[in-house]
């Protein structure tokens, strides 16, 4: 008899580690309020970038700290009822705003990004989704030279994980992207990097591979995990069962659930959003821009331009806050030919974060057959396949492709 697993959410992680778990000889079943990829997995820039290895807590971050806490920048906004419950996170956060700590991180980062879009690649060809590919690679776009020159520290960080890129002056740029406004002074190509047109329907083609192999998806809420007689009796809507190993992989929701079995709570809650723009005439991109000045990427989509803006701060349920969907809107104008705006509302979703940008992927500190994997940031998408096999090593006993200690629960739990 097949031993069993049960993994809770069913976003890209979530659906990345069932399907590896299910290849591994295990009876797995998945389980998620919504339908596979339908919450934040749903609403990305749908990049699987070598480049975007950046730990959060950035350097240059210190000398623009007055302006990011006056809310001034547009990739920062901080909702300010909830600052005091968010005082221990941000002072972890900033102690790691030093040079040596973001390279070091860097490191641990690459490794977890550069693995993890390999298996997308093999992934997405065996889900014959490849026609969910943008044809090019990604930008950044910087409008002022100054911009630029502030994130020289990133492109050290490239240079020495050796990710390969390529600086475009003006002239170069409009050869690469002719519809875009000559409105930059400088540009970083990353050529090797893959963009989704579709994020949803990837994580849809991935979850039906899993499904097609004999694998259970339920859509049922979870509402409760306690550890009774040597198992776990998991509580949801539909009642109460008892299970031999749980995977919690509910994102920002992760830590309401485990925090019922005493784990603190890590996170703070990136809010991100975004809107949709129809472009004018024929107007087009062949894959995703990050305008760093405007602070918001623009990326092609079956659906549109998608426009997600930067990060917003706040306590897991407030209201949600459109102001940072407001202030990019003239300045996508300013850099493209945009028309008229698709969505009647902006998209929502929560980015779970942890003060090193590092996910949190392993086991459970105190508490046997439970495994961890959360807190993946801006790049749960992307690091998607290297959790999946993070985690079924853990749980098989297999060897690891390498020391996963930087992503250890224990960190922080």
């Amino acid at each position: 008899m097949k031993q069993s697993v049960t993994v809770l959410g069913a976003g890209i992680v979530g659906i990345c580690c069932a399907l590896e778990l299910q290849r591994r000889g295990y009876q797995v079943t998945l389980v998620d309020r919504r339908g596979p990829g339908e919450e934040t997995s749903s609403g990305n820039a749908g990049i699987l970038s070598y480049s975007n290895i950046t730990p959060i807590a950035d350097p240059h971050l210190l000398g623009r700290l007055r302006r990011l806490i006056l809310n001034r920048d547009a990739d920062l906004l901080l909702h300010y009822p909830h600052l005091l419950s968010l005082f221990p996170w941000l002072v972890r956060f900033l102690s790691r705003c030093r040079r040596k700590t973001f390279l070091r991180g860097g490191d641990a980062m690459n490794a977890l990004t550069q693995a993890s879009i390999d298996i997308h690649k093999q992934w997405i060809a065996e889900a014959d989704a490849q026609h969910l590919l943008n044809r090019g690679g990604g930008l950044k776009l910087y409008r002022s030279r100054q911009t630029f020159m502030r994130d020289q520290l990133e492109r050290e960080l490239l240079e020495q994980c050796g990710i390969r890129h390529t600086l475009l002056n003006p002239d170069q740029l409009h050869e690469y992207e002719p519809d875009l406004k000559r409105i930059f002074a400088q540009a970083v190509l990353i050529v090797e990097s893959v963009s989704i047109r579709n994020p949803q329907k990837l994580c849809k083609a991935y979850a039906r591979m899993f499904a097609e192999a004999g694998g259970t998806v339920r859509c049922d809420a979870v509402e409760s995990l306690q550890r009774t007689n040597g198992s776990w009796e998991l509580t949801t809507q539909q009642g109460c069962e008892t299970v031999d190993r749980v995977v919690v992989s509910m994102g920002a929701w992760t830590p309401e659930l485990i925090g019922q079995l005493g784990y603190s709570n890590p996170l703070a809650i990136e809010r991100g959003y975004h809107t949709i723009f129809s472009p004018q005439d024929e107007a087009g991109l062949s894959g995703p821009v990050f305008d760093v000045d405007a602070s918001y990427v623009m990326s092609p989509m079956d659906m549109g331009l998608r426009v997600t803006t930067g990060s917003n701060l706040v306590h897991h349920e407030t209201a949600p806050d459109p102001r940072q969907v407001a202030q990019v809107i003239p300045r996508v104008g300013e850099a493209f030919p945009v028309d008229k705006i698709l969505l009647h509302e902006p998209w929502m979703g929560r980015r779970p974060t942890v003060p090193d940008t590092l996910p949190i992927i392993g086991p459970a500190p105190r508490h046997e057959n439970l495994w961890l994997a959360f807190a993946h940031s801006h790049m749960g998408l992307t690091m998607g396949p290297i959790t999946r096999q993070l985690i079924a090593n853990f749980i098989s006993g297999a060897e690891q492709p390498f020391d996963p200690a930087a992503c250890a629960p224990a960190r922080y739990l």
